[in-house]
């Protein structure tokens, strides 16, 4: 239950005066703790694996505190994201790899990111500026007092942080759908008479849906072993760069009493609890980008054509300073286009821009400065009805969906991303071309849409009743639903959220209807609904253990469908074929009949699984044909839970083939394995691990083939300047096996499980790459060995957990001024 406002304010005092007796002999008096003039006062509270506890007497003196205790975990990383939506990495650290800083700074000052902060800020509500204020000035107060406890203290850019700086890098990361994987297609963007035109990167296009991924879990009162709600969070986040996690508590009686994790340098808490409603997100499977094809004037390559009409360009050249080797600065200038679709693009492999055909880029969430307004209103919702009411009056959502559950067992989900609003006609347009045109089928494998940009009935559909931007899809319009037994998601669109009420009718730009799922959403699914492949027991409602049970279970999908059949395939001495070699399978197959079908890290045939399941490309695994007999059914408009379970069953198809395909896939898995230096017997703890601090940890879980919740892989999404976790070289880019096996840096991140009871919410949970990026902290590796031994850490929410806690440190802090 909530503590009286009274006993909280009790709870500042005495710890307060703990705080002196802590103190290395000092003889402070209370007079001397309570200097004049001060802005705000919080009490921050560390407890074991470096989670900062806040309390403060109102929610500007909370951020503050925050602020300070993110500097103190990863003061570097904001650093850094200053440098880059101030567009000066190049300026501090050089041209970069290719010119990368020299592109990032360039395409940040043509996204206007910090110059649309600078206009923004002023108009955000008080109690937005004043959280913004706060947190810069707890940062700043740490960096002038205690940054040469930092790894990154003698670097020159590590500085005090303007309210405009932090608001633009939340403006950065609301655009992150182009701003960070478009910078190559933007940057390379140039008339064809310019004289600058190259060509462009391969992979920047494919890295536009090389999206972080998650699971996330509601549930409602009807499946909960107490009546009340709960939530599983499992956001798959980089282990390394800005996209990391990191956990707090904010407490304000009266106010707000709110606990999760955000993003490295946000105020507030992104997916989280407070004593009413709890929440998590995954990134929506919807569209944010809209790829239009430009008509150019053939007379002017920088003038275009709409509605037969000529409309010239938009052009600005920006200029920025670049560190030479020498030391010195030199300027450097660019010139971008834009029409009033958005900025000019170059498309690899697709399209240069021509003396006939360009293309512009058009992000939902451009100029989205809505995100802290969207997460403070969550943050201090008192039921479920208010913290809905949110979702509707702010529209702040970047990227995700949302899945929550409040204290009286409601489950909801929405997904509330800036959506295009398109015409009927504009999409029945794409619909069809996605069949026929060769630019749109191109894109469309990258999950990206094209629209023809020369007739206005392709532009946005401005509706006034869109709360953020009139070109969206209004907040009632977007798929949504309210359980009592579960809602989910992991990743795929909106129609699964629950088997047996499939949402439909929708605007495809949300993410398709009726199709196939992935086999971690059908995992996940599988566990949810009742029933011999569920995880919530006999009674079919779950409770706090089987929560935790669940989400580490580390079944996969594929091999509840397809082991046993595959095994039957492989015994009596088979072999199979792979670049020639006839292999024999009899060890593999001896290990694939005892496996466990988990990827725990004791599991032995876990790595066999994983490179046979490699060896299929990725439609394989989504109908039938070579992998499965069975083809997908999408059940009825009522009940889909058909489509968890299809397709099914293990291929007889050799059709055209001079040997068996399920047996080549194996033979595959035995040469790859062997080449790599893997035994086929090998335990995944042998094979699958991360570095942290130098230490070698094994990490359980798997890959996106195998369809386990726990997903564990290699991706380098981040633009911060360290190098990404080394590996030798990679011998199946599919499994993201090496010459090193399997090294992990990205996935689980913060993963809880928690429940509302009749007193306090109960949560367990990981940061899986500890609280802290400094090597030499110890809480860099600590929570890493935890969830390697899946030792589930209580979270700490009362003010009696909190005290009671043996590794309790205190810092009293008092901050001046707020940052200008």
């Amino acid at each position: 239950m909530s503590q009286p406002a009274s006993s909280s304010v009790r709870a500042l005092s005495m710890l307060t005066l703990l705080a002196v007796g802590l103190g290395s002999g000092s003889c402070l008096n209370p007079v001397q703790l309570e200097p004049d003039g001060y802005k705000y006062r919080a009490v921050v509270r560390w407890t074991t694996n470096g989670i900062p506890h806040i309390l403060a007497d109102d929610i500007p003196s909370a951020s503050y505190g925050q602020g300070y205790a993110f500097a103190r975990l990863n003061g570097c990383i904001l650093a850094d994201q200053i440098l880059k939506v101030r567009s000066e990495r190049a300026m501090m650290l050089g041209p970069g790899v290719d010119d990368e800083h020299i592109r990032s700074d360039m395409v940040h000052l043509a996204l206007r990111i910090y110059e649309k902060a600078e206009e923004g800020l002023p108009d955000q509500p008080q109690e937005i500026r004043d959280v913004v204020d706060a947190y810069a000035a707890g940062y700043n107060d740490f960096i002038s007092t205690r940054g040469a406890e930092l790894p990154c203290a003698e670097e020159p850019w590590l500085r005090p942080v303007s309210s405009v700086d932090l608001f633009a890098h939340y403006t950065e990361l609301a655009m992150l759908a182009s701003s960070r994987q478009a910078h190559t297609m933007i940057y390379d963007a140039q008339p064809p008479t310019s004289g600058l035109q190259r060509e462009p990167s391969s992979g920047s296009i494919a890295d536009l849906r090389n999206r972080p991924g998650s699971n996330g879990w509601g549930i409602g009162a009807d499946r909960s072993s107490n009546g009340h709600g709960m939530l599983v969070a499992n956001p798959h986040f980089p282990w390394e760069g800005e996209l990391k996690l990191y956990e707090s508590h904010m407490r304000v009686p009266g106010e707000l009493d709110v606990y999760g994790a955000s993003l490295m340098g946000v105020a507030g808490v992104l997916i989280g609890f407070n004593e009413s409603v709890a929440w998590t997100h995954t990134v929506s499977d919807g569209q944010r980008l809209v790829v239009y094809q430009i008509e150019l004037d053939p007379s002017d390559p920088t003038s275009y054509i709409v509605d037969g009409q000529s409309r010239k360009m938009e052009s600005n050249t920006y200029e920025i300073q670049v560190m030479g080797d020498d030391g010195e600065l030199t300027s450097r200038s660019r010139t971008f286009w834009r029409t009033h679709h958005g900025l000019m693009a170059a498309l690899p492999s697709i399209g240069q821009w021509t003396n006939q055909d360009a293309f512009a880029i058009r992000d939902a969430n451009d100029n989205n400065q809505a995100l802290l307004s969207q997460f403070i209103g969550m943050n201090k919702a008192t039921s479920m009805d208010e913290f809905q009411r949110v979702h509707e009056e702010v529209q702040g959502i970047p990227w995700v969906n949302t899945m929550s559950t409040s204290r009286d067992g409601r489950a909801w989900y929405i997904d509330a991303t800036p959506t295009p609003n398109l015409s009927q006609a504009a999409i029945d347009h794409w619909l069809t071309a996605r069949e026929e045109d060769f630019f749109t089928i191109a894109l469309d494998g990258f999950g990206l849409v094209l629209l023809p940009g020369n007739d206005s009935m392709f532009d946005w559909v401005e509706d006034a009743t869109a709360a953020r931007a009139p070109g969206l899809i209004p907040v009632a319009k977007v798929p949504q639903i309210e359980r009592s037994d579960f809602v989910f998601n992991s990743n795929d669109s909106h129609w699964l959220t629950n088997p047996l009420a499939p949402l439909t009718g929708f605007s495809p730009l949300h993410g398709f209807e009726q199709t196939p799922r992935s086999p971690r959403s059908r995992m996940n699914a599988a566990m949810l609904l009742p029933g011999e492949t569920g995880a919530s027991g006999a009674d079919g409602k779950f409770d706090i253990d089987e929560l935790k049970a669940a989400i580490l279970s580390n079944r996969g999908m594929m091999a509840e469908l397809l082991r046993d059949a595959v095994v039957e395939r492989c015994q009596g001495g088979a072999t199979g074929v792979f670049e020639g070699e006839t292999v024999d399978l009899s060890q593999a197959c001896d290990v694939l009949t005892t496996w466990d079908t988990r990827l725990d890290l004791d599991s032995v045939g876990a790595v066999v699984w994983r490179e046979f399941l490699g060896d299929f490309d990725p439609a394989a695994l989504s109908d039938a044909g070579v992998l499965f007999a069975e083809p997908f059914d999408a059940g009825s408009a009522d009940d889909a839970t058909s489509a968890v379970f299809t397709p099914r069953g293990l291929s007889t198809s050799t059709e055209g083939a001079e040997s068996d395909r399920v047996l080549d896939a194996l033979a595959g898995a035995v040469v790859r394995l062997r080449n790599a230096g893997v035994a086929i017997d090998a335990p995944l703890r042998d094979a699958q691990y991360t570095f942290r601090g130098g230490e070698r940890v094994p990490i359980h879980g798997g890959g996106r083939a195998e369809g386990v919740a726990n997903l564990i892989i290699y991706n380098n999404l981040k633009t911060t300047v360290p190098e990404p976790l080394p590996r030798g070289e990679v011998l199946n880019g599919g499994t993201d096996l090496t010459t090193d096996g399997y090294v992990v840096n990205y996935g689980t991140s913060f993963i809880m499980a928690m429940q509302f009871t009749d007193e306090s919410p109960e949560a367990y949970a990981f940061i899986t790459y500890g609280q802290s990026d400094d090597p030499g902290s110890p809480y860099h590796v600590d929570q890493t060995r935890r969830f390697s031994d899946k030792d589930w850490r209580r979270l700490l929410y009362t003010e009696e957990d909190i005290e009671q806690d043996p590794n309790l440190e205190v810092e009293i802090l008092f901050g001046f001024e707020s940052a200008e």
